[in-house]
């Protein structure tokens, strides 16, 4: 019993700091949502909407109508969105309490955490009090409790420790097969819940394997060794894989996702706090410029940033001493522990995105590696391995000072590194249980405000075939995207919800290319034909949902021909027919052309109203080219780095006036427009050497026809002296081409027309518009 009690205490204590902090939550994990914005949100609708609402396992019908997503894109929690989603066969509302399921298990998997630290540290050795408390600091201090507010599913802090216990008693014990497949069940688990921690725990264990190997002659020649391999990571690997290519139906997934370089860990997001105690003594210093990489945070904690230090300075000593030092044999004595620490500085290598970001070209040769935009993540591991192995050095010096009599110096150095290690980590959970404790569950129907309430009781919401959101947000393939904005998603997600409507938009990840340039399409002005329109079988209207934010020119078209149903402070609610959404109103363009077009002045070659007004066109007609908008010809480059398609002298533009650019973008290749790949206005001051900027994104064009985008932006300037520049900026390692046509400068209070005959019918230019006749187009 004696040799009970210090886990024992760990459970009462590690229970005592679970509900001390997270209390609220263990005991009544369903009436809270941890964050209603941003990935928050939208995980728990998509693991909530696939629950409660599919009729399929594979395919997620929520977001991104009339195609839907495979589930495992959307961030669904996908093993417990699937179990309950088959327990609701015979559990009537059981959905109900699914949001509580994963909120409690994200919150014991804290719990949890402090029972496998413990574990790994017996495995070391260390005695069972000081495993008690340096497992109790370790657990405190972990950088995945910070996901608690957004990635959810990147939550769980069982993961990396719970592989590296299996991989500790595989490497230690006899009954390997048991181990293997407890690795194998426990890998292929974590894929299916998020395959960022299934990936990085492979990632681990393919290094643990290999430097193994490398190591180790003998286990080289063992048959076992390369079973090990197979099952536990080749076959998981593999069985996911094919589990995708047979049950996603949806083509043309970007290859080349954004933002490997961008969320990369460095050293200091490892030994430089972000919190409370030290972070404001640290800010305080004058000239101390600390920029972390959040995605990347993984600090150790002071104690064990010094034990780091300390002993990258010894090893180096030892390397050049002939005979080694009795501290430095203590320290590496243990086998398993040193592969393990090697192994997870590979991961922090990689976390580090080496040797990527010294040779950027040679990511282009590792493409499935760009599908981790975030590689900070994988610098987890180093956190976990680094502070048991910090404890493992300190343990070895606490028995050093104590066999040369130093009790005081040995307990002390214990007792100061845990204390302070918890001491730094109780602010992370101050901030984050006070952040999740803030909002009510809005999966349950009393918890919805009166607007909410009024909506769905007034609209019969069975008529509508899917929900059309106001300001349109889309999210997911990178090439063609809509901006989105917490409080329309929210309300298209609630709403959603509780109709089982789809929605059009989509606030997903690696969704279809193909198709979200044809659900982005739909926002177009209605004279161009509509791709989607042929995909789409239902004849039942759209509800449209609106918040009060922000409306394009093009989302406000839409809306004028739709019929207001409900009107509320927080959002108003539209229907429209399938027959006017889909209305191609280039006829009507033409008709009211021909009414006015006799009030309409001469300028150039175009009709205008006021021909003082300022207009510039540009048709590269000089700048031959296979792929031209209209005519012959086309700017033709290549999107790396500045291209300038036109500049301005001093005087051109004036301050009181707001002035359109617009220029069609060819969208055809793949990464045409995306990939910071940006479109700038630039006004150069020469008096305070001063530039500003206006920043349009292609890739998040309304307009959309054929295999162009129209990407236009306003502008103002700040002194009629400045310069303007016209200019594009790409990634300095993009190859893809560029081609831009027709680019147009006017008033934003100026239209501009033009007529010409193509194919014997007569084409419209509006506004740099291409209108053609329907039965032309």
């Amino acid at each position: 019993m004696k040799k009970r009690i210090p886990f024992i205490f760990l459970i009462i204590l590690s229970l005592f700091i679970v509900i001390i902090f997270y209390g609220k939550i263990l005991f009544n994990p369903n009436n809270y949502l941890f964050n209603t914005t941003g990935d928050a949100i939208k995980n728990y609708y998509t693991y909530y909407y696939h629950i409660a609402n599919d009729t399929s396992y594979i395919n997620f019908q929520g977001m991104n109508y009339p195609y839907g997503e495979h589930y495992l894109y959307t961030d669904c929690h996908p093993v417990f969105s699937n179990i309950f989603h088959f327990l609701g066969q015979y559990f009537n509302h059981i959905y109900e309490y699914s949001i509580g399921f994963i909120n409690w298990f994200m919150i014991i998997s804290i719990f949890l955490t402090f029972i496998l630290i413990y574990f790994i540290l017996l495995e070391f050795n260390i005695q069972k009090w000081i495993a008690v408390l340096f497992s109790i600091g370790i657990t405190i201090l972990q950088p995945q409790i910070f996901r608690l507010t957004g990635h959810l599913a990147l939550s769980y802090s069982i993961c990396i420790p719970l592989t590296w216990l299996l991989l500790i008693k595989l490497n230690k014990l006899n009954n390997k097969w048991l181990y293997i497949l407890l690795l194998l069940l426990n890998n292929l688990f974590w894929l299916f819940i998020h395959a960022y921690l299934g990936i990085i725990i492979i990632f681990f264990q393919v290094s643990f394997w290999a430097i193994t190997m490398l190591s180790n002659r003998k286990e080289r020649k063992k048959l076992i060794s390369y079973i090990n391999l197979f099952f536990t990571i080749v076959f998981p690997l593999i069985f996911f894989r094919l589990f995708i290519f047979f049950t996603d139906k949806h083509i043309g997934r970007t290859d080349n996702p954004s933002g490997f370089f961008l969320y990369n860990a460095e050293p200091d997001d490892i030994i430089i706090p972000h919190h409370p105690p030290l972070r404001p003594l640290l800010d305080k210093i004058h000239g101390l410029n600390i920029n972390l990489q959040w995605e990347a945070w993984s600090y150790i904690g002071l104690a064990f940033s010094i034990i780091l230090i300390y002993f990258l300075i010894f090893f180096i000593i030892q390397i050049f001493r002939k005979r080694k030092n009795e501290l430095y044999k203590k320290y590496t004595d243990n086998n398993i522990l040193n592969i393990s620490l090697i192994s997870s500085f590979f991961a922090l290598l990689f976390a580090f995105a080496f040797p990527f970001k010294i040779f950027p070209g040679l990511i282009d040769f590792f493409t499935t590696l760009k599908q981790f935009r975030a590689t900070g993540r994988f610098d987890w591991v180093f956190f976990y391995v680094f502070t048991v192995f910090a404890v493992y050095i300190l343990y070895q010096l606490f028995i050093y000072f104590k066999n040369k009599g130093k009790y005081w110096v040995a307990y002390t150095l214990l007792f100061i590194s845990g204390i302070f290690t918890i001491y730094e980590g109780i602010p992370y959970h101050i901030e984050t249980s006070n952040n999740i404790c803030q909002s009510k569950n809005l999966f349950l129907v009393n918890n919805l405000d009166n607007d909410y309430k009024t909506a769905l009781s007034k609209i019969d919401f069975n008529q509508y075939q899917a929900i059309l959101p106001i300001p349109f947000f889309y999210n997911g393939s990178e090439c063609f995207s809509r901006p989105t904005n917490n409080s329309i998603v929210r309300t298209s997600l609630l709403f959603s919800t509780y109709t089982k409507i789809p929605i059009v938009g989509a606030y997903l990840t690696r969704t279809s290319v193909p198709e979200s340039k044809k659900i982005v399409q739909m926002i177009s002005p209605s004279f161009y034909p509509k791709m989607i329109e042929k995909d789409i079988y239902s004849q039942k209207p759209f509800l449209i949902i609106i918040s009060n934010e922000e409306t394009s020119e093009y989302e406000m078209d839409i809306l004028n021909k739709s019929n207001l149903l409900l009107k509320t402070d927080s959002f108003s609610i539209y229907q429209i027919s399938k027959q006017k959404i889909f209305e191609n109103t280039a006829k009507n363009e033409f008709e009211n052309f021909n009414k006015m077009k006799d009030s309409l002045f001469k300028k150039g070659n175009f009709l205008v109203k006021d021909t003082d007004a300022f207009i510039y066109f540009n048709t590269y007609e000089n700048h031959p080219s296979d792929t031209a908008f209209r005519g012959k010809g086309a700017f033709n480059g290549i999107k790396k780095g500045k291209n300038i398609f036109v500049q301005f002298d001093s005087n051109t533009f004036l301050t009181d006036k707001e002035y359109i650019v617009s220029a069609w973008m060819y969208n055809g290749e793949k990464d045409a427009l995306n990939l910071w790949f940006r479109f700038i206005i630039e006004e150069f001051d020469e008096a305070t050497n001063q530039w500003y900027t206006t920043t349009a994104f292609p890739e998040i064009s309304e307009v959309i026809y054929g295999n162009w985008s129209l990407i236009e932006l306003k502008f103002k300037m700040n002194n009629t002296k400045n310069k303007i520049y016209i200019v594009s900026k790409g990634k300095d390692d993009s190859k893809a081409k560029l081609h831009l046509d027709d680019l147009l400068i006017r008033e934003s209070n100026t239209i501009v027309y033009r007529t010409s005959v193509l194919n014997g019918s007569q084409v419209l230019f509006k506004n740099n518009h291409e209108i053609k006749p329907k039965f032309n187009q």
